[in-house]
């Protein structure tokens, strides 16, 4: 399997895990699991910050107590829609490529009609947009860059959504 094949799934199965509700220590340890198999490499661990080195560079990952909030990652695009009232539950930043997980009190729905209207009023262009009841994905392009929205209804009502930014060479 190819560095670049690795590190994207990894970054998938960091995605997923960052959104589990669990217990602090125990989603610790599947993430650092997680990130030394799918990258062959050991994890540098400082607090709530996880460093991986890559030949492509190096990749960051800050993740929050549970119901706390971390920054979004240095240098994260302010032409982005973030709903109102959200907390970042994880951020990675990987050489160019930028993911946050975020849980916000606001409907799925409205999350989703909010950030079409936004993105597009900003100048980006929709190339995907997909809407089931407890789901979402949007995609969107400007730049040379493209950003992409996975939503998620919560238990509680809310949404949780994974925001991924890079540009179009899968940086």
């Amino acid at each position: 399997m190819s560095i670049a094949l690795r590190q994207l799934t990894c970054l998938a199965l960091l995605a997923t895990i960052a959104l589990l509700p669990a217990c602090k220590k125990a989603q610790d340890a599947v993430v650092e699991a997680a990130v030394e198999k799918a990258t062959g490499v050991k994890v540098n661990k400082d607090g709530a910050e996880m460093t991986v080195k890559t030949e492509q560079g190096d990749m960051t990952i800050k993740t929050a107590d549970d119901g706390g909030s971390v920054a979004l990652p240095t240098g994260f695009p302010d032409d982005i829609y973030m709903p109102d009232a959200y907390k970042v539950a994880s951020a990675m930043d990987m050489a160019g490529m930028q993911m946050v997980n975020l849980t916000a009190a606001t409907e799925l729905t409205r999350i989703y009609a909010d950030a079409d209207k936004a993105m597009q009023a900003d100048g980006w262009k929709r190339e995907v947009a997909m809407q089931t009841p407890d789901s979402a994905t949007l995609a969107f392009s400007k730049d040379q860059r493209q950003v992409f929205y996975q939503l998620v209804k919560a238990d509680d009502g809310g949404t949780q959504l994974a925001v991924r930014v890079g540009t179009g060479d899968g940086g």
